[in-house]
């Protein structure tokens, strides 16, 4: 079994960049994409049909383009051997495709267990294992969507939230991040679905955009504290906690919800923010430090850290699924050449 350089969980921006800037250090790096045998996707592939504005290189795509247009530059520079100090060596870029079920660490190497088919009820798993000196956390996180027309037995999650999903990342349908998608909905009004306190920054960060905004809590007491309402009341947001039965939409356009009382509501812009669950599960076990959502925590090197706060060896992360970073494409892109970098250098052996 070969061993690599660096492996790279997650094809995303942040990946796609901790590969190229580890591989530009002329190690061999494995990035393992969950892309082929999974509906899970990232925020940069759910902007489906909205055009990325604010993206360095790749402006004016959409997301599915964009993660092709990842997959294309990590595929320029394939894995090659060449001759360093009278030593051949591998370097480059190999992408797999498959699910990381298990992260272990053996005699200073890691091993990955990687389902490298579709998980379905009912069907064998088909297990590889990969191994490697430096791994690289990419993998983000899933955003959580409301509760509206989901078939919670169906076996895999594009199914049951297949019709969310087939409004999400629409000019008009879902959105989940207020300063990446704002914009489309000037003067407009906007649904913001949430509950609790948290969600009264949607609102203030949709002031930018529009003055009318109404929120709606699904079904859940509105959980805000006499304060946040009164902020609410003063600016004619008004909250409505009756819960919501189905969209109503044209094509991919949602258009408006119909609430379990019969009543219809009808919006220019829909804004989600539920919370969110980080794409870390193979790390169970590994005393990791990660914040009240489950994001890791790294130094200023992107290197995780442990629950004394003492650095894990081999372990790094970039982009959504570190704890304390916005949300955005560029950011992402430089965390994971920090990542990267910092990989590389963590298996540089000076003579």
């Amino acid at each position: 079994m070969d061993i690599c350089d660096v492996m790279v969980i997650g094809a995303g921006p942040a990946g796609a960049q901790a590969a190229i800037s580890a591989a530009h250090q002329m190690r061999h790096v494995l990035v393992l994409t969950a892309g082929e045998v999974s509906q899970r996707k990232g925020r940069a592939y759910w902007s489906k049909s909205v055009m990325l504005e604010d993206v360095p290189v790749f402006e004016g795509v959409t997301g599915p383009k964009f993660i092709r247009s990842l997959r294309d530059w990590m595929a320029s520079r394939a894995v090659r051997e060449v001759t360093v100090g009278g030593r051949r060596r591998k370097t480059g870029i190999e992408v797999k495709d498959g699910i990381v079920l298990r992260a272990t660490r053996s005699e200073g190497l890691i091993d990955l267990e990687v389902s490298v088919a579709p998980l379905r009820e009912g069907r064998p798993e088909r297990v590889e294992h990969v191994v490697g000196r430096t791994l690289v956390v990419a993998s983000g996180f899933e955003d959580v969507w409301p509760d509206i027309e989901v078939d919670e037995g169906a076996e895999r999650m594009y199914q049951r939230y297949r019709t969310v999903f087939r409004y999400a990342g629409n000019r008009k349908g879902w959105h989940v991040c207020i300063r990446c998608d704002g914009h489309l909905h000037l003067d407009e009004h906007l649904a913001v679905v949430g509950a609790g306190d948290y969600i009264y920054p949607v609102t203030v960060g949709a002031q930018d955009f529009t003055n009318r905004m109404t929120i709606l809590t699904n079904g859940r007491p509105h959980g805000m504290s006499s304060e946040v309402l009164e902020k609410l009341r003063r600016r004619g947001i008004e909250v409505i906690e009756e819960k919501v039965l189905a969209h109503i939409g044209k094509g991919t356009d949602l258009l408006g919800f119909r609430f379990v009382d019969g009543s219809e509501r009808f919006f220019d812009g829909f804004f989600v923010d539920e919370g969110l669950r980080a794409n870390v599960e193979y790390l169970d076990g590994w005393p990791l430090q990660k914040d009240g959502e489950g994001l890791l925590v790294v130094d200023e090197d992107g290197q995780a850290l442990d629950l004394e706060g003492q650095k894990v060896p081999g372990v790094f992360a970039a982009g959504d699924v570190v704890s304390g970073t916005r949300k955005l494409i560029a950011t992402a892109f430089a965390s994971g050449q920090n990542a990267g970098l910092s990989a590389s250098d963590a298996i540089r052996i000076w003579d």
